[in-house]
């Protein structure tokens, strides 16, 4: 029984792998076998095939998820100042006290709750908001043992937020993983990101050989996670929870790999210097579009091919547990079919002018008043990604009114300290 009454819920687990790109499910059609355990999940999940991130970073995306809020209104991991400029000196904002998530409304029905992550600014906007939370900066392997290891003392229903780090820079692959696809190239950094100013001679023999095995090494990444994905969904049948745990596998945001420089140079303005490569300096669809799949008790296994949000995953997981959800932006996507004319947005970037995205339908508007950049994409409707620009006016006219405004509240900001700065360089956030 849980605190108010009511019959034990599910257990809710809720996985993240950070920088994850849709398109690096393989059975979406990626060239490598980059997702096994993830593609067979698929046979008995809802499978979101068009899900899009609420920011192009971790800080206000992963609040997002939580909250069911856009940054707009959560006002959580929000960079301060124009252009906005990520450093020591310009930390995020924090979620307000009064937004809840969805650790607040399971813990106020009896379930123990713990965020275990191994990218350590994702819990830099959300101090204290659960009962355990442990940052380990290790590959998925260990936090899934650790994940293991808490899930199995707990007596009662659980929620669970795992977060993954291992496609995120630096990029941790175990060696036995490490030339899954091929050998990788022993190259220079590797593992952090280069070729990323406007001065960088990418288009060298020198250029494709990093990019190449760069490549490589971020599909092992994802590979390992999946595989600790395979190890947790075993454990949880040797633990008997299996058929009693609502699981959601999603990523916080995409990542670049050189697909847009040549326009980001041209048309955006970055305090860095940096273009065309990771994430959090702007919102075309290789920023955004991130696996989103629900599978456990309750879920109907179908395609849902139509527009979805990580602000959709909150309603989706309370409706599951059979908690009452608060006030939020998403919706349940246990409810059947979602509007194929819903609009969903896209905003809150950590470098550079402020950027807005909306997409509905099979069109994308891109907003930059900063950088004087609006341009209005038709998206293929294959993997979604930007094609033709489109000279609609109705079309641009019917995507700004959808734009959403600055936002309604703002959080504290974050107070830098050197612990926070020496983890922010390591992630390749600051210099």
């Amino acid at each position: 029984m849980s605190k108010d009454g009511n019959q034990r819920g599910p257990n809710v687990l809720l996985v993240t792998i950070d920088c994850m790109r849709r398109d690096r499910v393989s059975s979406y059609g990626y060239e490598r076998q980059t997702t096994p355990f993830l593609d067979r999940l698929l046979d008995r999940a809802l499978d979101c095939t068009s899900a899009h991130a609420s920011s192009s970073w971790t800080c206000p995306s992963v609040i997002s998820l939580l909250t069911g809020l856009y940054p707009h209104h959560h006002g959580g991991g929000i960079v301060p100042g124009e252009p906005k400029n990520l450093s020591k000196r310009n930390l995020p904002t924090t979620l307000p006290k009064d937004v809840p998530t969805i650790g607040d409304v399971l813990a106020a029905r009896g379930y123990a709750t713990a965020a275990i992550g191994a990218v350590w600014n994702a819990h830099l906007s959300i101090p204290g908001r659960f009962r355990h939370m442990a940052m380990v900066e290790k590959p998925a392997r260990r936090l899934v043992k650790l994940a293991m290891r808490w899930m199995k003392a707990q007596p009662g229903p659980f929620f669970l937020w795992l977060h993954l780090g291992d496609a995120h820079e630096p990029l941790d692959v175990p060696r036995s993983l490490r030339n899954v696809f091929g050998r990788v190239p022993r190259v220079p950094k590797v593992r952090r990101w280069d070729y990323t100013t406007s001065r960088s001679a990418v288009g060298s023999p020198e250029f494709h050989r990093y990019r190449d095995a760069r490549i490589r090494l971020y599909d092992a990444a994802v590979r390992s996670a999946d595989e600790s994905l395979g190890s947790l969904w075993d454990g949880l049948g040797a633990m008997g929870q299996r058929d009693r745990t609502l699981l959601v596998v999603t990523s916080d945001h995409g990542e670049e790999f050189w697909e847009h420089r040549e326009d980001e140079m041209a048309s955006f303005t970055d305090p860095r210097d940096v273009f065309g490569t990771g994430h959090g300096h702007n919102l075309f669809q290789v920023h955004l579009l991130v696996p989103l799949v629900v599978a456990g008790p309750g879920v109907t296994a179908r395609v849902e091919s139509a527009n979805v949000s990580s602000v959709d995953v909150l309603p989706t997981l309370l409706q599951g547990a059979g908690a009452e959800s608060p006030p939020t932006d998403g919706v349940s996507l246990l409810e059947g079919p979602v509007d194929a004319e819903r609009a969903v947005v896209s905003e809150g970037i950590a470098y550079g002018h402020e950027k807005k995205s909306v997409v509905q339908g099979d069109f994308k508007l891109l907003s930059c008043p900063g950088d004087g950049y609006e341009r209005v994409f038709a998206l293929r409707p294959d993997d979604r990604r930007e094609q033709a620009v489109s000279a609609d006016p109705q079309v641009q006219e019917r995507l700004r009114a959808s734009l959403p405004g600055e936002p309604v509240r703002l959080g504290d900001q974050v107070r830098g300290t050197e612990e926070i700065e020496a983890h922010l360089r390591d992630l390749g956030y600051i210099e």
